[in-house]
């Protein structure tokens, strides 16, 4: 397992876990605290950047991506959450010529209001994603400025 933030495994180096990418991003994080678990709220939520490239994570024996989610308002309808997985290639250098990605899209009634959702991505099923060795960036995507919490992101071996 290769953790990129969670109370309960080893974290590998995270740059960041929102990169304020302007001038397109409004995502804000105002990250809190429950009972000693650490939990990332991203709010005004279009989509953020967690970028762990110094250095990459080679996740190359690894099976699938997991997340938990929380969106604490209503969902409306049409609402989606896209995850992209982001390989920065042989290189290990953003836009280095050999960058790859995947992204997976999830709806109702995947997502719900008010109760954590465990998401989990078999890289099987990336079929963009060129290579697992340098993975860089874990980008959400989707939402409609409304709050998303985010716990438990790592890599898994099933």
């Amino acid at each position: 397992m290769i953790s990129i933030f969670s109370d309960t495994y080893q974290n590998a180096p995270v740059n960041y876990y929102n990169g304020y990418w302007a001038p397109w991003q409004t995502t804000v994080s105002n990250d809190f605290s429950v009972q000693g678990n650490n939990i990332l709220n991203y709010n005004l939520f279009n989509f953020v950047g967690i970028e762990f490239s110094s250095p990459t994570i080679n996740a190359s024996t690894m099976t699938h991506v997991h997340l938990d989610v929380y969106i604490p308002g209503p969902v409306a309808a049409g609402r989606e959450l896209r995850v992209l997985v982001v390989d920065f290639g042989a290189n290990g250098t953003f836009q280095g010529g050999d960058d790859t990605r995947h992204s997976t899209t999830f709806r109702a009634p995947t997502l719900v209001s008010g109760s954590w959702v465990s998401i989990d991505i078999p890289f099987s099923s990336m079929t963009t994603l060129a290579s697992r060795s340098n993975l860089a960036q874990l980008i959400l995507e989707g939402g409609d400025g409304s709050s998303l919490y985010v716990d438990n992101i790592y890599f898994y071996k099933q």
